[in-house]
């Protein structure tokens, strides 16, 4: 179906190679262009299922807060996903705040089944970075710098999106090199496309691979494309990078991602070494599996929306999300919750109203059990879902005079606000965000 040309290993430190004499740059590489590919073939043997020609490509869970949590992830993996991305963790506060720390991280580390795993991070300082990403180095396989979040809160503190343009991008260079000189797994930066425009963009990533960055991932969108600007995403752009860069380190795309058919046309077009999926894959978390996509008819023949609730709920009992599995514990479990079952929330306005209630495991079981009994009553056929909170803003759009689309077109098209990186999830339940001034810390 394609061509591929990644390498990997179950530990970054297995991925060491010689340094890329095709390029002179400000720094030694410790891992050659194959360490991703590595990392996905030794772990290849838990997916069973996945397709032999993405065996090599990385399906990514993206970092999310209060959503890429432990049990989330966990649930995840057994649906094709290869790589997860921890949430964004706030470097200082993670050194400085024992509560933060023990919500964010396990003494030990994540249990074995959550690998390959990249621990991101956000700040401005590249001292403090690098002794956060100590803490944990020994147990990931990368770290990542997040400069994609797009957000205020983002802007006050000096990171995400916002780091790229700080003194002409001489900033985040230096941090880059920094850790990259220190660092003993692959130290990866999570970007987007620059206000100023691509030029500017591909001259700054020729930069940070140059100081040492060992991955990037290409949001295809600017700060600037944001919640109700959203739009979509730029694979254009993203093709652009991977042409320039593409020979020297692993290039995920980011944006645009709703389904397998989605999946494969992107790799396609871009030429990325993987996608990163964020909204889509936290409604459905089986996304990266042959699903409602064209050869099904865009049928559900994966598990329906009320087991996918139950799994996590299971997970979460045996992996607490407050717990060392970077979750704000029942304010995580009730936002996965609305996603994963927002379309019968939408019908059963009472039901939804249980659920931001739900303080406790028990009432977000009663929650659950409640929506199977009404699926019972009312004959719901799982073959029949739709992704439904992906689609939510599309859906508004057209009741406010946009015009109603069919769902073949919305399979087309990327979503009006979609993975919008999520450093803080808003919903429902209240923004969650790694601020300093957050009591849960």
């Amino acid at each position: 179906m394609m061509s591929s040309s990644l390498t990997s290993s179950d530990s970054s430190h297995d991925a060491e190679g010689e340094p890329d004499m095709h390029h002179a740059e400000s720094v030694t590489r410790k891992f050659d262009r194959d360490w991703l590919r590595r990392l996905l073939v030794k772990h290849a043997h838990n997916h069973p299922n996945m397709p032999q020609d993405l065996v090599e490509k990385a399906l990514v869970v993206a970092p999310m807060v209060d959503a890429s949590d432990l049990p989330y992830r966990l649930l995840a993996r057994r649906y094709n996903t290869s790589l997860c991305f921890t949430p964004m963790i706030h470097a200082r506060m993670f050194l400085e705040k024992p509560g933060y720390r023990h919500k964010f991280w396990k003494y030990n580390g994540m249990p074995p089944q959550d690998r390959p795993l990249i621990a991101q991070f956000c700040g401005n300082d590249k001292d403090v970075l690098l002794k956060a990403m100590k803490l944990v180095e020994a147990h990931v396989d990368g770290v990542d710098i997040n400069c994609g979040c797009p957000q205020q809160i983002a802007k006050r503190g000096g990171y995400g999106a916002f780091l790229l343009e700080e003194d002409n991008g001489d900033l985040i260079v230096d941090i880059v090199r920094h850790l990259a000189k220190h660092m003993n797994v692959p130290v990866s930066v999570k970007v987007r496309i620059l206000p100023s425009g691509l030029e500017d963009s591909l001259a700054l990533y020729k930069r940070l691979v140059d100081a040492g960055a060992a991955m990037l991932t290409i949001h295809g969108r600017t700060r600037l494309q944001n919640k109700v600007l959203t739009g979509a995403a730029n694979w254009d752009y993203i093709r652009e990078v991977v042409n320039l860069l593409g020979d020297r380190v692993p290039i995920l795309s980011n944006g645009g991602i709703s389904n397998m058919d989605d999946v494969i046309r992107c790799l396609e077009y871009t030429g990325a070494d993987g996608v990163m999926s964020s909204e889509a894959i936290l409604e459905y978390p089986p996304l990266f599996s042959e699903t409602n996509v064209l050869c099904t008819d865009y049928k559900r023949i994966g598990p329906g929306r009320l087991q996918i609730a139950k799994d996590y709920l299971e997970l979460c009992e045996q992996y607490p999300p407050n717990e060392g599995g970077q979750g704000s514990g029942m304010k995580c479990v009730r936002a996965h919750l609305h996603r994963f079952l927002h379309a019968d929330l939408q019908v059963h306005t009472k039901v939804r109203d249980a659920v931001v209630q739900a303080f406790s495991m028990e009432a977000a079981w009663d929650v659950v059990n409640v929506i199977q009994t009404l699926q019972e009553k009312n004959d719901h056929d799982i073959r029949n879902e739709q992704l439904s909170w992906y689609v939510r803003h599309q859906m508004d759009a057209a009741r406010h005079g946009g015009g109603q689309r069919d769902f073949d077109d919305e399979k087309k098209d990327s979503t009006e606000e979609e993975e919008d990186d999520n450093c803080c999830s808003r919903d429902m339940f209240g923004p969650v965000c790694a601020d300093e001034n957050d009591g849960d810390y």
